[in-house]
């Protein structure tokens, strides 16, 4: 019977499969050989950045820019804490 909802979450496309497949037969490995370039001393600094570049995006997530706006009667106030103090944040910048 076929799933109404469309493939399973988490389930891979007949075209990854297929490359996957056809990566398998020939015994390569892409992520492996990207390393071995990225670590390989005779290589240019820019090859090897850009294929660090490309593994970093395999173990870290881009993060997004957030855009932060307000308006005149409520501005955003961003306020950075680095203690534990229960102190609230006055508002006057007389402190320095």
């Amino acid at each position: 019977m076929a799933n109404p909802y469309g493939r399973p979450k988490g389930s891979q496309n007949k075209n990854r499969l297929d490359v996957q497949a056809r990566l398998d037969a020939l015994g390569c490995d892409p992520v492996t050989g990207l390393a071995t370039i990225a670590m390989d001393p005779a290589n240019t600094p820019k090859l090897q950045a850009y294929c660090y570049s490309e593994l970093l995006s395999y173990v870290a997530a881009k993060k997004k820019a957030v855009e932060l706006s307000g308006d005149e009667e409520s501005p955003v106030q961003v306020v950075f804490k680095w203690s534990d103090d229960e102190e609230e944040p006055t508002g006057d910048n007389d402190s320095n």
